[in-house]
């Protein structure tokens, strides 16, 4: 099912939601690339989340007829890594075969460190180039005094409500007026999270409401549990960070060890709060390897209160980052997953150990990259998916091609089945008239065994009586008659 927040996106500038104004200084800046290449080549939507900066952007695409090129800054903040992107902003003119809208949404998360070349690209930049921050003046100042800020307000109850209303009209659904209104509420000014707590409600049924936005009170971001670990000298306070926290303690410890250098400045500091997540490490370990749960509250005692009091912090605004090492043990542990289903349907079908099926694994590595037929009908016979394919050829057009032709090997084995069902039934079908023939011809010889034992049942009483001996008793009698 789509979800809603797709589903109900305007395509229209002018169905967006209370930011007149804000769309009016979007129209000029945008339209301004008509004649001409603007002063400022990039536009910065700056306000709080849900508000509708993204919706503007392909809004926008969608009635000036822009190809839009996105990229997460909160996900590539290097950069190497967002150069190759915005190199499309200067590679086509902006009256060439195709528009080109290059959208950086998150854009208060790029890395400082490559702040300034980014701003050189945007000055090269033939296309217009439109960004996305939640606070505008955590933007990198290279990059902001480049671009026009257009401030998006937050949203008020009332707006979010008659979205919502709307919403529930086309869906053709009943929710009570009070529960969208608490729904419009809790949103706190997030259209977008309204309308995702709107389809949650109505999927789950409306009678549970006040459960369902319960967790909108306690929910709490990882973001916010380190401001509260950083930000405090308290060792209680910082144990608290953790309450209502929907992650695990082996992530939070991935996010706390990736921004102790971000916090602390002193050598020994950072080597006194690295320290207490070196043992917070010990007991998550042990707790793994001896399932003694019990000790993951002394690895949360290390990893919060224990940095917390680690030294003296940074003053003023801290960013905070996520954790390069949970992408990377992520793709690690999906890869290893795969790979061990793989070695368990080779073990299974083929009747090998573990240690066999590695090895067959390794040389059908070697036939899924260069021989796509064979690899096909191996791919069928331990019933292979997509991900399997792909893993094993290492090149999507090769796992594309191998899928292709396993599609015609289920069609012949469909077809063979069939035939082969069809002679079954044949051969099912006459063993039941010899069956029948048989018992009829059993019938026949006992019906002719019967009218032969009834004829000579008469005679044999006959012979029985002609044959009867006389007794004494008879003599006797019939000399008594005869005097």
């Amino acid at each position: 099912m789509l979800p809603w927040v797709e589903k109900y996106r305007p395509k229209r500038l002018v169905d967006i939601v209370n930011q007149e104004k804000a769309l009016e200084k979007v129209k000029a800046w945008v339209e301004s690339w008509f004649h001409g290449i603007p002063k400022k080549k990039a536009l910065l939507l700056a306000g709080p989340p849900g508000s509708g900066k993204t919706t503007t952007v392909y809004a926008l695409a969608n009635e000036y007829k822009f190809e839009v090129i996105e990229l997460n800054a909160s996900d590539e903040r290097t950069f190497g890594k967002i150069e190759r992107y915005l190199n499309a902003a200067y590679t086509m003119d902006v009256f060439g075969r195709r528009r080109k809208l290059i959208f950086l949404d998150e854009a208060d998360n790029i890395e400082p460190s490559g702040a300034k070349e980014i701003a050189k690209l945007i000055d090269r930049a033939r296309n217009p180039i439109i960004m996305s921050a939640n606070r505008y003046w955590e933007v990198p100042l290279e990059i902001r005094n480049k671009a026009e800020i257009v401030e998006y307000k937050r949203l008020g109850q009332r707006d979010i409500l008659k979205a919502l209303f709307r919403i529930v009209k086309a869906e053709g659904v009943f929710v009570p007026k009070e529960v969208l209104v608490e729904i419009a509420k809790r949103a706190r000014g997030d259209l977008r999270a309204a309308i995702n707590d709107l389809q949650n409600l109505v999927s789950g049924g409306t009678e549970d409401a006040e459960l369902v936005l319960a967790y909108r009170d306690v929910e709490k971001s990882i973001f916010e549990a380190l401001g509260m670990i950083f930000a405090s000298d308290n060792a209680k306070r910082a144990k608290m960070a953790l309450m209502n926290l929907d992650n695990t303690p082996d992530e939070v410890l991935l996010w706390i060890e990736e921004n102790i250098p971000y916090v602390y400045y002193k050598p020994e500091d950072i080597a006194r709060a690295y320290e207490a997540i070196s043992r917070a490490d010990i007991y998550l370990g042990r707790a793994t390897r001896t399932g003694n749960y019990g000790l993951w509250k002394y690895a949360i005692d290390m990893m919060t209160a224990g940095v917390a009091v680690s030294g003296v912090k940074k003053k003023g605004f801290i960013r905070f980052y996520p954790p390069k090492t949970l992408k990377m043990l992520r793709d690690t542990k999906e890869e290893r997953s795969i790979r061990e289903s793989i070695v368990r349907k080779i073990m299974k079908e083929m009747h090998m150990s573990k240690l066999e099926a590695i090895e067959t694994m390794q040389i059908f590595e070697a036939i899924f990259a260069n021989n796509p037929d064979v690899a096909a009908h191996i791919a069928v016979f331990l019933d292979l998916g997509d991900k399997e394919i792909e893993f094993l050829t290492g090149d999507k057009e090769k796992a594309a091609k191998i899928k292709g032709k396993m599609l015609s090997i289920h069609r012949k084995l469909k077809e063979t089945k069939t035939e082969l069902e069809v002679r079954i039934e044949e051969i099912k079908a006459e063993s039941v008239e010899e069956a029948i023939e048989e018992e009829s011809e059993e019938g026949k010889e006992e019906e002719e065994i019967k009218e032969v034992e009834e004829k000579e049942q008469p005679a044999k009483e006959e012979k029985g009586k002609k044959a009867k001996q006389a007794t004494l008793f008879d003599f006797i009698k019939s000399k008594s008659r005869k005097s």
